[in-house]
């Protein structure tokens, strides 16, 4: 799809399938193509939209830096779901705060899906690292040197060992601007904490975490879960990026709290797109474009309403 002008914002959207909307939100520092596995799995089913946030994938960057906080960043997703005529959608987030704040949209959230996020704020230590990452870009650092750290703090050390799926999660990561870059780690820095938000949500809700997750663990997906009194499931041996890790764990979690069946054929595979996979920036519409395991396991420690199948950084 070409870029879309929602407000004075230039989005690129993911729009394959059609049925009930699933809407993807992408992890910082990646784009809107890290849920390829499941919009595969889930097209034939629903309908499935995933939008790149400003300055990243295929999206223009902000235009202003102060504009960048996880209200507004909602506001522009559900902007451009009036865009697409999208009414309501279930949402799959892993992205802190643009999730929990499309609840501030009751009326179009059918479903909530948060994997691997927090509810609450950043502490001083947590805005201090992030403050310093921005004053390194507005220094020069190279985004690609900082997205190599990230990463690695991001994938359990088993998925380190797989080269083709390390170099994968780094081309996802490739293409964003320095711009989005920085507005995106002051919208994570001055975030509040969505504790009240979740805890009035009257959604069904599904908590998935990696057991290996260093960034936001299995002790936070908990406090999620019993905030939404949804479902948790904890996917085995990944970290803090399971529908890439294990997809066809992912998938499977997923394709249950939905209610649906996918052929085997649909809930994923092992292996890993090439790196020079990733999706090229499209042109805009309106105005040009702006250069720019297997199985799932319990978890076991959890109440009985817990359900399963088969760190220095943050997300």
């Amino acid at each position: 799809m070409p870029l879309l002008k929602v407000n004075d914002d230039h989005v690129h959207v993911i729009d394959r399938g059609v049925g009930d909307a699933l809407l993807f939100l992408h992890a910082f520092p990646f784009q809107a193509a890290m849920w390829d596995y499941q919009i595969d799995a889930f097209e034939g089913s629903h309908r499935c939209l995933a939008i790149d946030m400003p300055g990243f994938g295929g999206s223009a960057p902000p235009r202003d830096e102060p504009t960048a906080t996880m209200k507004r960043w909602a506001d522009l997703v559900a902007a451009t779901l009036d865009r697409l005529d999208v009414a309501e959608v279930t949402v799959v987030g892993q992205r802190p705060g643009v999730g929990q704040h499309q609840l501030g949209h009751p009326c179009r959230v059918a479903k909530l899906v948060l994997a691997d996020t927090r509810a609450l704020s950043d502490d001083g230590p947590g805005v201090a690292r992030r403050t310093d990452t921005q004053q390194q870009i507005r220094s020069g650092s190279e985004l690609v040197s900082l997205a190599k750290s990230l990463v690695e703090s991001q994938l359990s050390a088993g998925s380190m060992a797989r080269t083709d799926l390390v170099s994968y999660v780094h081309a996802l990561a490739d293409g964003a601007t320095a711009e989005g870059w920085i507005a995106a780690l002051d919208a994570m820095k001055t975030r509040s904490d969505s504790m009240l938000v979740l805890r009035q949500a009257q959604v069904p809700a599904l908590v998935i975490v990696g057991e290996l997750d260093r960034i936001t663990p299995i002790a936070d997906a908990r406090s999620l879960r019993l905030l939404l009194k949804g479902e948790l499931v904890v996917v085995p041996n990944v970290g803090h990026l399971p529908n890439i890790e294990d997809p066809i764990a992912f998938n499977e979690a997923l394709a249950s709290f939905l209610g649906v069946e996918l052929a085997a054929a649909e809930l994923g595979t092992d292996a890993v797109p090439e790196a020079d996979e990733a999706p090229e920036a499209p042109e805009a519409d309106e105005t040009p474009a702006p250069e720019a395991a297997d199985g799932v396991a319990a978890d076991a420690d959890a109440d009985p309403a817990v359900t399963g199948s088969g760190t220095d950084a943050e997300a």
